[in-house]
């Protein structure tokens, strides 16, 4: 996945979740220069039991340029995720 954004200005990732299952989104990479916080968990927006919702993370970087960033989706006391996740960030 490729995304692009503008330099200097906050924006979101949005990855699909299911907490109550165990699982969460964990970011593996953060190259230098670029400031990754998981925000918060959102519910979708009539939810039933069970339904997951999306982590989303607030990400920064000051320079122009191309990161990559890498998530894997795993329960916290397990070593092998189910999924990973790569996305590339084009800032200009």
């Amino acid at each position: 996945m490729r995304l692009k954004f503008e330099a200097g200005k906050p924006f979101e990732l949005k990855l699909g979740s299911a907490p109550s299952t165990g699982y969460l989104w964990e970011p593996l990479t953060a190259p230098a220069g670029l400031r990754l916080t998981e925000l918060a968990m959102e519910q979708a927006a009539d939810p039933s039991p069970g339904d997951g919702g999306q982590q989303v993370f607030q990400v920064q970087a000051k320079q122009a340029g191309r990161y990559v960033l890498e998530f894997q989706y795993k329960r916290r006391w397990e070593r092998e995720p189910i999924e990973t996740r790569r996305i590339e960030i084009d800032l200009y």
